[in-house]
């Protein structure tokens, strides 16, 4: 679980570096890293956008 003290910040070279890897990973598995954050940050909105697109429920 991601604490509220710690900030992650992606540049957008980053941030296409992480679609892609979700991209790539199995349903479960984008579920698994939204819940991982929290669902909270860059990697949580790139993880709810990749679950919106796809249609995966929680």
């Amino acid at each position: 679980m991601a604490s509220d003290d710690t900030k992650t910040v992606l540049d957008e070279a980053g941030a296409r570096a992480v679609a892609l890897m979700l991209d790539k990973l199995e349903d479960h598995d984008v579920t698994v890293i939204y819940e991982t954050v929290g669902g909270v940050g860059p990697i949580g909105d790139l993880a709810a956008e990749a679950m919106k697109n796809r249609n995966i429920d929680l």
